[in-house]
């Protein structure tokens, strides 16, 4: 009766300890509207100066955000907040962390061409993870000046 006890009992941890199924990982963020502006001024015939200007625009609502390897996508809400849970398998003992590959693109028909910008980021199973933000731009050509 003691030996069956036992062994309940190391069985009920190792099951509270393993658990069954996956864990999650929660990469929280931001996605954000830019824009980049080549202004050139054409002095002469050999010589043109460029300067470039990067504005941010803030959070850009509805960009989509994604794990590379993992099938779940996030959307960004107001200000461009998102926040992604994906699915790993769960681990004995202390995981070390993996690194991540997260992508963000505008969705369809916005004007940032559907670039996929990536961050990189790492986490154990179970971990809630912040992620630099995403900045997604367009380009756009000025002259000004010139002969």
């Amino acid at each position: 009766m003691r030996k069956n006890f036992f062994f309940l009992i190391l069985g009920a941890a190792l099951f509270t300890v393993a658990g069954c199924g996956d864990q999650k990982i929660v990469f929280n963020g931001e996605v954000h509207r830019g824009e980049i502006t080549y202004e050139y001024q054409i002095a002469g015939d050999t010589s043109t100066e460029v300067v470039e200007i990067l504005r941010d625009y803030g959070g850009w609502e509805g960009a989509y955000v994604k794990e590379i390897s993992h099938p779940e996508v996030a959307y960004a809400g107001t200000n461009g907040v998102y926040r992604l849970e994906i699915k790993v398998p769960r681990k004995l003992g202390y995981a070390s962390a993996e690194a991540f590959t997260l992508q963000s693109w505008a969705p369809s028909g916005q004007s940032s061409r559907n670039e996929k910008i990536s961050n990189y980021a790492s986490a154990r199973p179970g971990e809630n993870v912040y992620v630099r933000p995403f900045l997604l731009v367009y380009h756009t050509f000025e002259e000004t000046g010139g002969d």
